[in-house]
């Protein structure tokens, strides 16, 4: 968890909502200043009591305010889902015939790193190069 994620999803929530930081302060029954010490980095260490009072007036929980919000990431378009079909096949064809054994969170996460690798160079497909380079670099050692 991070707070710097706290703040960012502060001013988020805030904004999303058209409350001014006076207004959240007030819906969850905080001192004047409170959220505003928090999102400028004054309070490094917000009471419980206090993280639990903002999650409730959005119905979020204390940790999804140190989450980042899906909701942040754009929405996939047919081309990315092609994409990241492709992605997801080129890296699951790899780690077989690398004979890796991978819990499914580590696959799901180089599927994504290699998606937004991928994405990010403007790659029609994956590069092949890539995932073995990067399969090594992660598990050399399995």
């Amino acid at each position: 968890m991070s707070y710097t994620a706290l703040q960012k999803n502060l001013e988020k929530l805030i904004k999303d909502h058209n409350y001014q930081i006076a207004d959240l302060e007030r819906k969850a029954g905080l001192r004047k200043n409170n959220i505003y010490n928090i999102i400028k980095g004054i309070s490094k260490k917000p009471s419980a009591e206090l993280l639990q009072a903002v999650a409730d007036v959005f119905g979020l929980t204390v940790k999804d305010l140190f989450t980042t919000p899906t909701s942040s990431y754009p929405s996939l378009t047919s081309e990315d889902l092609d994409l990241l079909t492709t992605v997801a096949q080129q890296v699951i064809v790899e780690i077989k015939t690398q004979q890796l054994k991978l819990p499914c969170i580590d696959v799901t996460s180089i599927i994504n790193e290699v998606f937004n690798y991928s994405v990010e160079s403007k790659l029609p497909v994956a590069d092949d190069k890539f995932i073995k380079w990067l399969l090594k670099q992660k598990y050399s050692q399995c």
